[in-house]
């Protein structure tokens, strides 16, 4: 218990504070604290502001020295002789081996902690998979099981949560999340799960009530589109073309809200006016057995009989009698019709419907379409469960705590993986003859598993707990919910606390959703209703969309790790985030382009060519997509920086000259940060990358000054042809000198000098500039007689001499990295990517279909 680092002394200290436990010496300690960075950082997390508003008032005193060290004794904490509070280990169970069930449960474990902190001043020390190490202030604290029955009640089941201490409920986790992914493309049926609260029925309740409103709309928009083609074909002198279209779209229009009246009005009359009429016998038959119960003649045998009858009527019945007596009469003056007979209920009990109606403003379209509402008993189902809802008391116990103070052990099962002795996601005992929950697409990926001691596919039983938790969860593994997990790259605690606190920030500015330690970003859809992670791909959606969303600091300071639906987390690279979305700033990329549809292309087997094929401009012919995002990223994943810079210029497109060479000395620094791990592949891409930038640095000075004589004296295009020629002959020193002088020649006379060129370190170029430079000295060239600053512009400038090619080239041919000849070809094709990136203008425009037109 000693060995207690100096961060968990801030963090006691600080919760001591927060709980006002500390009487010794308050303001000295509040100076001392207030002198180191981490404190304030520690302090916010309280959700304090009277505490955080003391520390950045406190000024740090130099001449009063108040120690932060505390005693301990036991488990007990002591600070200058006053115990403070205690150090307790809480148990977690075993995780849940299917990935979204963990997910679940580890979410809620990081929610009820944050409650814990924020409520009652309890601060996580230490975690890990099996255990949490906390400390408890010395006050007045319930049980840690009536703490978590408290965090259910008026937390994770509530509809708001606790909104003075951002602590999110039902609206923000469970509706926040059908708004946002579709969880079935088909949809499903109403909800089979433990309902624990009041709220969490008007949730639900609220739910349904979208889903009939919305196709309530859905019939009415329908209807005036009829009426308004009945309009247009009576009052206009239409064309015979015209009118024949215009009343074939009438006919379709009135078979199919014919249809669709029928449908659910006949199943609404069928199911819905049945179950009132069972109810109604059953509340009567029920009046006749207590009844017979009140006879004194009855013996007992006869007593436990009617008693067990009474009993299962009970179970049958969902309304009170004057709930049905309401409902037959609503029924009647309705005439089976489904959406009067919720209108005429919602007009004669406002009182009723007031939460759910407030509730289901929350619900988008995505949400109701979840639910399979086009068939008419699915329909049905939903008014019948809402109404269920709303009229019934919650009376399905709370789950069991999921931090215990003592170890959770395992309990002895029969072997085998198909059976109701156990629950499938946790593995607890349950009773076979009680056993009620299944799997559904809300707790599993995938509900319906082939278990390999059973006879066929189906759904296995879980407990009501991990029924319940799933169904608060925000977290749903699907193909257009992107999980991601962020850790600290540094371990520092000020990262780690400021985690949350991002994440919370950009779910508040964005529509995602955050539970934790965990981000769930929402796939965009095209106009055409395409998910672009499913076209894109889900890794490099993933990375286009974590670099589009979070700023180069948080790309740089956090691991991102992608969960995907395979269980295995795979790790987003920083130094491709970070490359990934400087060239989306630079080059003005987004996900989805313009027209709506999925910036992207699957990668081919080969490799472009420089200049013969510019690839920005490459169109699908049916949909005119700008396709080159995807390409981009995954020559980034492959650490191919250039052909990913390659593809992305093009003279149309915006394009940051300046941004993006920050962006290349950023990616260069951080691959070369990369191979201190001394693996060779990416050693041998580190070190590909600087030496093509040297070269180009040096190439590139030759390259401007033949574009500025071939542009005086040539027309554009003929300029860029030449232009084009000299970097073709990049792969050989002399072919490509050769070629410069050649062209200079027949300019001699008018005082044009081909033996130096100066390159200057502008703003677009410097980073080119300083591997040349970093080059030039490496063989032994004195920068101090090359390097100037120019008087006029106050930049620095090189002198390059012909002799300097020559050298260079000879310098990287007997480099061991590149004597084999294909080692060769590859940094030879790298430069002249490169520099056709600095001269865009020479990539060809593809024209589409529309241009051509």
């Amino acid at each position: 218990m000693n060995q207690m680092t100096d961060t968990n002394q801030i963090r006691i200290l600080i919760s001591a504070l927060a709980s006002g436990v500390v009487l010794v010496q308050k303001s000295a300690l509040m100076m001392a604290l207030a002198s180191r960075s981490e404190a304030v950082t520690i302090a916010a997390q309280f959700d304090s502001p009277r505490l955080k508003r003391e520390l950045n008032l406190a000024k740090p005193n130099q001449t009063t020295k108040v120690s932060l060290e505390l005693e301990f004794e036991a488990n007990r904490v002591i600070y200058q002789s006053q115990e403070i509070g205690k150090i307790q280990i809480l148990y977690k169970p075993p995780l849940p081996g299917e990935l979204q069930a963990r997910l679940s449960t580890e979410s809620a474990i990081d929610r009820f902690l944050e409650y814990l902190q924020k409520l009652y001043q309890i601060v996580v020390l230490d975690e890990s998979d099996r255990h949490v190490r906390v400390f408890i202030p010395n006050q007045q604290i319930p049980s840690f099981v009536e703490l978590w029955q408290e965090f259910l009640q008026e937390i994770a089941f509530s509809a708001y949560g606790d909104t003075k201490h951002q602590l999110p409920g039902l609206v923000q986790t469970f509706i926040q999340m059908l708004n946002s992914v579709t969880l079935s493309g088909r949809g499903f049926s109403t909800l089979d799960v433990p309902i624990l609260t009041n709220e969490q029925s008007n949730v639900l309740a609220a739910w349904y009530f979208a889903v009939v409103r919305d196709v309530g709309e859905r019939q009415n928009n329908r209807q005036k589109q009829i009426y308004l083609l009945e309009k247009e074909l009576a009052e206009f002198d239409l064309d015979d073309k015209t009118r024949r279209a215009k009343t074939k779209e009438l006919q379709d229009k009135l078979a199919m809200q014919d249809k669709e009246t029928l449908k659910y009005t006949e199943y609404f009359r069928k199911s819905f006016g049945r179950s009132l009429e069972e109810q109604n016998a059953a509340l009567q038959e029920l009046r006749q057995l207590e009844t017979r119960l009140l006879q004194p003649s009855l013996t007992k045998v006869e007593q436990r009989k009617l008693q067990k009858q009474q009993g299962k009527l009970k179970e049958t019945l969902i309304f009170s009698q004057g709930s049905t007596q309401q409902k037959l009469e609503l029924f009647k003056q309705s005439e089976g019709d489904p959406f009067k007979f919720v209108r005429l209920d919602e007009q004669q009990n406002p009182d009723k419907f007031k939460q759910i109606y407030k509730i289901a403003k929350n619900f988008t379209k995505i949400a109701t379409d979840q639910i399979n509402s086009t068939r008419g008993d699915i329909f049905t189902q939903c008014i019948r469960e809402m109404y269920r809802l709303l009229e019934t008391e919650p009376n399905n116990s709370l789950p069991q705590p999921l931090l215990t103070e003592e170890p959770i052990l395992g309990e002895m099962r029969s072997p085998g993986d198909d059976s109701k002795e156990f629950c499938y996601s946790c593995g607890i005992k349950l009773d076979p003859k009680n056993a009620r929950w299944q799997v559904l697409r809300f707790m599993f990926e995938r509900p319906s598993q082939r278990r390999q001691s059973a006879s066929s596919e189906g759904r296995p039983h879980i407990c009501a707990s991990c029924s319940a938790l799933a169904f608060a969860s925000p977290l749903k593994v699907t193909d257009e919910s992107i999980i991601l997990q962020l850790k600290s790259l540094s371990g520092s605690t000020i990262s780690e606390l400021k985690i949350k606190d991002y994440l919370r920030m950009l779910t508040n500015k964005e529509m995602h959703l955050s539970a934790g330690r965990y981000l769930i970003l929402s796939s965009e859809r095209t106009n055409t209703g395409e998910i672009a992670s499913q076209k894109m791909g889900q890794v490099q959606y993933a990375l286009a969309k974590a670099a589009s969303i979070f700023p180069v600091e948080v790309l740089a300071d956090f691991e991102f790790w992608l969960i995907t639906q395979g269980s295995q987390k795979i790790l987003l690279a920083n130094r491709h985030l970070i490359l990934i979305k400087g060239l989306m700033d630079s080059y003005g990329q987004s996900i989805i382009n313009a027209d709506k549809d999925v910036n992207m292309t699957i990668l081919g087997k080969r490799r472009p060519k420089p200049r013969k094929r510019p690839l920005q401009s490459i169109i699908n012919a049916d949909k005119d997509v700008n396709m080159t995002l995807g390409d981009a990223i995954r020559y980034i994943q492959q650490d191919l920086p250039y052909l990913a810079d390659y593809i992305l210029a093009k003279p149309t497109n915006y394009s940051n000259v300046v941004e993006t060479e920050k962006n290349r000395k950023k990616y260069w620094e951080m691959i070369r940060e990369s191979t201190m791990n001394k693996e060779r592949q990416l050693w041998q891409k580190a070190t590909l990358y600087e030496d093509v930038a040297a070269l180009t640095g040096l190439t590139y000075a030759f390259a401007q000054s033949f574009k500025r004589i071939a542009s005086e004296c040539l027309s554009k295009e003929d300029a860029e042809r030449e232009l084009s020629k000299l970097i073709e002959k990049v792969e050989d020193g002399h072919a490509f000198f050769y070629f410069f002088c050649d062209y200079y020649k027949p300019f001699e006379e008018v005082n044009r000098t081909i033996t130096k060129v100066q390159f200057y370190r502008n703003p677009d170029c410097s980073f080119i500039y300083d591997r040349l430079k970093e080059l030039l000295a490496k063989i032994e060239v004195s920068i101090s007689e090359r390097e100037e600053i120019d008087k006029e512009t106050q930049q620095a400038r090189l002198n390059i001499f012909a002799e300097d090619i020559t050298r260079v080239y000879d310098h990287f041919i007997h480099k061991k990295e590149y004597l084999a000849e294909k080692d060769w070809k590859n940094l030879t094709y790298n430069l002249k990517l490169s520099l056709y990136t600095r001269f865009p203008e020479l990539l060809t425009k593809a024209k589409t279909k529309s241009e051509k037109k």
